[in-house]
């Protein structure tokens, strides 16, 4: 066995080692001779955003969010807690044009609200693996369209079905809504001195700062959790986490225009693959609103808000 080994071994002769460098492959989105995001996320410009949030079981949010959140209470709907629907159209991206749906629930972390993100869909892998990857943002490919029709917003989302198929074209539908654009609610950049007031329930829906003497942005702060797996045995393996943190991201909307989202009606339909409908249901339509405009993120900008697998004695037990 000794001598076959080891003439197995000489019969192998050593070529060119590797010449990739460090710089280039621990700096740069695999694979790094052709990335496939750019890791400075940037710009989204001439997008549509499309928002209805909704009433849904509130110990069923709960579920979906890890033990160092809370939820926001919706003032006279007891055992309720608000969650959003959202579509969007990046017609100019540094990930290229794409599609999103995001489910969103409202939460409080250390004093801050966040929507903390436990769906999240698109059609284009540069965003379905940026976010996955710097953000925690569980997303999955889908197919996604809205159209505007004049003031009437339409929009639709369907997924590939492992389950058996039917006759029935409609089978994998996700989401859809209807939305009208209504009256104009505000312009951002925000205006430098004087306090805009929104009248009931935008001014719940979309909270605005303190005028600061100068214009603002309209900041949307995220929350995921960013969860990458390990490899072989062990706590930290391949049934465990490597990494599990809850990730805060800003998204800086710098110049837009926000208007009621009138007559707004939803659904989520659930599958086993996705039963995000029977996890989050829709009880009743809160409100929504429409902006068009221009935002971006850095990468920089994003920060760790809590290490789960450092602080929490429990997760690193279950792992």
């Amino acid at each position: 066995m000794t001598t076959a080994t080891t003439e197995t071994k000489a019969a192998i002769e050593p070529g060119l080692k590797g010449t990739l460098s460090a710089q280039e492959y621990a700096t740069k989105a695999l694979p790094s001779w052709g990335e496939t995001y750019n890791q400075a996320i940037a710009a989204y410009k001439d997008m549509d955003y499309v928002s209805i949030v909704f009433a849904t079981d509130a110990n069923k949010a709960s579920a979906l969010i890890p033990k160092e959140l809370q939820l926001l209470t919706i003032p006279g709907m007891p055992g309720q807690s608000a969650a959003n629907l959202v579509f969007a159209k990046y017609r100019e991206c540094d990930l290229g044009p794409y599609m999103e749906v995001i489910i969103s629930i409202p939460v409080l972390h250390k004093g801050h609200v966040y929507a903390y993100v436990p769906a999240i869909y698109v059609d284009n892998d540069a965003a379905l693996l940026a976010g996955r990857e710097l953000g925690g943002y569980p997303k999955k490919m889908a197919h996604i369209t809205m159209r505007n029709y004049g003031n009437l917003f339409l929009a639709h989302m369907s997924r590939g079905s492992i389950q058996k198929k039917t006759a029935d074209p409609n089978f994998s539908d996700l989401a859809s809504c209807s939305v009208t654009k209504g009256d104009k609610l505000f312009s951002v950049p925000l205006p430098a001195d004087n306090a805009i007031q929104l009248p009931s329930p935008y001014n719940a829906l979309l909270p605005l700062p303190t005028p600061m003497g100068k214009p603002q942005d309209y900041v949307l702060p995220t929350m995921a959790l960013r969860r990458l797996p390990g490899v072989g045995r062990g706590p930290n393996g391949f049934t465990g986490a490597e990494v599990l943190q809850l990730i805060t991201t800003p998204w800086h909307v710098t110049k837009a225009e926000f208007y009621v989202g009138a007559a707004a009606g939803m659904e989520i339909y659930p599958s086993k693959e996705d039963p995000i409908g029977q996890l989050l249901p829709c009880n009743a339509v809160l409100g929504a609103y429409i902006f068009r405009g221009d935002m971006y993120t850095k990468a920089e900008e994003w920060v760790v808000a809590e290490d789960l697998k450092k602080n929490n004695a429990s997760v690193r037990e279950a792992a």
